[in-house]
């Protein structure tokens, strides 16, 4: 299909963005993501809220400011990210932790 063709067929072409490229759009913007933890008898999320500073092919570069004013550098891998949240948001409602059940 041509570019035409698909977006006609898909609507708005932004539909269709890959991960990496939507995430690029918000360098700069302040973000929300949940980093996807499965290991043996653990399933749940890390949620990390700071500024993207860089998006690269696998990884986003978070630069998350901490209680004392002093800023941490978090490196994340594209394919543990969850979900990602754009903006400013409220802490997260009890029982939000883990999303999958946890047990």
């Amino acid at each position: 299909m041509s570019e035409a063709q698909l977006q006609s067929y898909y609507g708005s072409i932004d539909m269709a963005l890959p991960l990496v490229d939507r995430l690029r759009q918000l360098k700069g913007q302040q973000v929300t993501i949940y980093v996807m933890h499965v290991m043996r008898h653990q399933v749940g999320t890390l949620e990390l809220t700071g500024m993207l500073h860089a998006v690269g092919i696998d990884y986003v570069e978070l630069h998350v400011s901490g209680s004392s004013g002093s800023m941490r550098v978090a490196f994340i891998p594209i394919v543990a990210i969850g979900v990602v949240l754009a903006g400013e948001h409220p802490a997260s409602a009890p029982g939000v932790y883990p999303p999958y059940g946890g047990l």
